[in-house]
């Protein structure tokens, strides 16, 4: 068991559901809304997937999140009792359909019985039925005894057991969209980016800054550059506009790494830093526009901004000035 299972296994039930809020967000585009209802009254769902705008009146997914202390695993009654909770409450009409998929995230795993029902669905059912008064009758609410009414009864014998799962921690940690919840809810440093490179042909994602380079150069020479292609063939300016694209691609790897890698939010903060690291710079008067450019990257090359303490590569902070130009907010020509 890797060191990163173990590390998931001892956070409490607060950050256990918040891993998984984090992690169904990533990990599925499917879901029309995400939501975290763990509570004392969350009637059986900790985690909910919606899969469409009528939420508890179409597909839903339900993570019941279990935690068990002192290396203990999810028993059988227990779990029969969670699932006990979703048809009380789906009967007393707290929600419209029953869940499309049910599954027990339990970091320290489930125990052999329980692992055998859920592998053996029409069981589930029998042994739910079976061991109501039992497991569920006296633990559904504190207030009452709750048996198995009709009406219950119905529900789950028109209910699909093969829609039950289980996730445990080693289960989870395996998963690459784990890696943002992972890194905000364990504290995670991500690793180091890969390094980017400049395609030959300019790309429609660098289109915005590269015209206004395109620009900048025009200036520079005292004659427009009617295309990008023509900067780069310039033997003025060539090599530098080839070394601002390897700047940006470098940073564009940088990003896809870390929307993947890394707690959400991190990015962003960095890209902000950059910004407001930079941005005195830029407003700074100038000669030409080019000597602007070049006073951002060799300011740029100098700032102290990290990623969740881990120090960013010099062509990355310089790459990012041009994806803040690329977005409007850091402009090099008008």
């Amino acid at each position: 068991m890797t060191s990163l299972a173990v590390r998931l296994m001892e956070i409490d039930d607060t950050q256990l559901e918040e891993f998984i809020e984090l992690w169904i967000e990533r990990a599925s585009q499917q879901y029309h809304r995400v939501e975290r209802i763990g509570a004392a009254n969350d009637k059986g769902r900790d985690v909910i997937g919606f899969l469409s705008p009528s939420r508890h009146e179409g597909l839903w997914h339900l993570y019941q999140c279990k935690r068990k202390t002192r290396g203990g695993k999810l028993g059988k009654g227990e779990g029969l009792a969670e699932l006990g909770k979703v048809f009380f409450h789906y009967c007393q009409g707290a929600y419209k359909t029953l869940p499309d998929k049910y599954v027990f995230v339990a970091p320290r795993g489930i125990v052999g019985s329980l692992m055998d029902l859920i592998n053996n669905p029409t069981t589930l059912r029998t042994a739910l039925i079976d061991g109501w008064d039992e497991h569920c009758a006296s633990s559904i609410t504190r207030r009452q005894t709750t048996p198995l009414s009709p009406e219950i009864r119905a529900a789950i014998d028109g209910f699909d057991f093969s829609k039950v799962e289980h996730l445990t921690a080693p289960m989870l940690v395996k998963d690459k969209a784990a890696g943002p919840a992972l890194s905000k809810v364990l504290g995670l440093m991500p690793d180091e980016a890969p390094s980017g490179s400049a395609p030959i042909t300019i790309q429609a994602e660098e289109a915005v800054y590269v015209d206004q380079l395109r620009q900048v150069y025009g200036q520079a020479t005292g004659s427009a550059f009617v295309t990008a292609d023509d900067v780069l063939a310039d033997a003025d300016h060539g090599e530098h506009f080839r070394d601002q694209r390897t700047r940006f691609f470098e940073a564009a790897s940088f990003k896809r790494f870390h929307r993947d890698n890394t707690a959400p939010g991190a990015l962003g903060t960095f890209e902000d830093d950059v910004y407001h690291g930079v941005i005195e710079v830029h407003r700074d008067r100038h000669e030409t526009l080019l000597r602007r450019v070049d006073a951002v990257m060799k300011h740029a090359s100098i700032l102290p901004a990290s990623l969740i303490g881990r120090s960013v590569r010099v062509p990355v902070k310089q790459g990012m000035c041009h994806h803040l130009a690329n977005d409007g907010r850091l402009k090099w020509a008008p």
